[in-house]
């Protein structure tokens, strides 16, 4: 048994490859088919855990005996064994708590493997944060014999986000609907990670679906289609007409209006640095003056934000300590429209000994926000949102929105 806490949702094994095809007749394993997996194991208070046992099972029995499992290094293979009645395998983290293995298919032979990982004795089993599909087919030999996916409110042409992250899809009926099919959902024959799971045929003829924009290119044609994966693992050897699509973006350039925002707002001060006086609250103005003393910043900021995380597992109002945090800046001026991201890592530590939390720092450059100008009938608007994850991901988490006004306008530049 572990001396650790475990954090739960840090066992989640990410897939790097969820989608693995062969082009039939072939019957080897190949160098590149292959799927990295991996995890960092962590505490409750956000440290890594090292050194400690993980078991990882699948839901069928025989699946993971269809392919090969390599160790870190690529050169160990990893025996699948028994485990309290339950087919799997042991991997263990390294000093700073990593996961690292490799799934090699070794025949064409379509699987569908579904990933559980556990600390025995210590964690129920945790599902993987992706289904892997090895099918025996590859979708460029297919028949398109099913209908194209449809989208709301979408006929042809270019596609524009109306302000919402998702966009819903309606599946019409197939041949042969079985429940326990999987719909995978594939852009330019790449797999997009997403997929649903019909129950009943019920499921299908109606705008249901939610997908997000971020599965398309923007301004770069997408060819949208679907395959469909049966509850043994088979794929149907039809696909289906392919939608082609230009997506052109979020037509608003504003924060998503359609999504769960758990985490508090960032908190955005001035040029003249980080403390109490410096700080912007909602709704102010950003003027030529608070983005004046950008000269006396080791890389010329105009604006400081910052975003506080915790290690403590009961405040869920912060993000978690060690994440990636990807801010969002959005403006939208007279003079320019602008939409930039940043990221950086968050401490895995609190800054001070004692205290459960840290504070991410992000400057945001004076060019970035010199030349603002606000309307003539209205004034300039700024946001600022973040967000754990990107926008295609299963289990994307997001901040509330700051918002503010600009206006710097060129007249105060000398």
């Amino acid at each position: 048994m572990s001396n650790y806490t475990i954090s739960t949702n840090s066992l989640r094994l990410s897939v790097d490859s969820p989608f693995l095809s062969f082009s039939p007749p072939s019957n080897n394993q190949t160098e590149k088919n292959f799927t990295k997996v991996t995890a960092i194991v962590r505490d409750i208070y956000g440290k890594p855990v090292p050194e400690i046992k993980v078991f990882i099972s699948d839901d069928s029995v025989g699946n993971l005996k269809k392919v090969k499992i390599f160790d870190s290094d690529k050169t160990k293979e990893i025996n699948v064994v028994q485990q309290g009645g339950i087919e799997g395998f042991f991997v263990e983290t390294d000093g700073n708590g990593n996961i690292l293995f490799f799934i090699y298919p070794f025949k064409a032979e379509s699987i569908r493997i579904k990933l559980f990982s556990q600390v025995i004795g210590s964690t129920d089993p945790v599902i993987a944060k992706d289904i892997i599909y090895i099918s025996n087919n590859i979708t460029e030999n297919m028949e398109a014999d099913f209908i194209q996916p449809e989208i709301f409110d979408y006929s042809y042409g270019d596609l524009k986000s109306p302000g919402k992250k998702d966009f819903m899809v309606k599946i019409v009926p197939y041949n042969n609907v079985e429940n326990g099919d999987s719909i995978l959902f594939f852009v330019n024959n790449q797999y997009t990670r997403h997929s649903i799971q019909i129950h009943d045929e019920s499921d299908l003829g109606s705008y249901s679906i939610p997908l997000p924009y971020a599965i398309f290119l923007e301004n770069k044609l997408s060819r949208f289609f679907y395959v469909v994966i049966r509850a043994s693992g088979d794929m149907v050897a039809s696909k289906s007409q392919t939608l082609d699509i230009l997506y052109k973006g979020n037509e608003y350039n504003e924060p998503w209006t359609d999504v769960d925002r758990i985490y508090e707002s960032c908190k955005v001060y001035s040029s003249y640095g980080v403390f109490d006086d410096s700080l912007i609250e909602q709704y102010d103005l950003i003027s030529n003056n608070t983005i004046s003393k950008y000269l006396e910043n080791p890389n010329h900021e105009g604006l400081f934000i910052q975003i506080t995380g915790t290690n403590d597992p009961n405040d869920t109002k912060k993000a978690p300590l060690g994440s990636q945090v990807t801010l969002n800046l959005y403006i939208n001026s007279k003079t320019e429209i602008v939409t930039k991201s940043y990221t950086k890592t968050m401490s895995n530590l609190p800054d001070t000994q004692g205290s459960n939390t840290a504070i991410l720092t992000f400057g945001i450059s004076h060019e970035v926000l010199k030349y603002k100008e606000a309307y003539i009938d209205k004034s300039a608007k700024i946001f600022f949102d973040y967000q754990i994850g990107t926008d295609n991901d299963l289990d994307v988490t997001y901040g509330k929105i700051w918002q503010g006004y600009i206006d710097t306008n060129l007249d105060s530049f000398i």
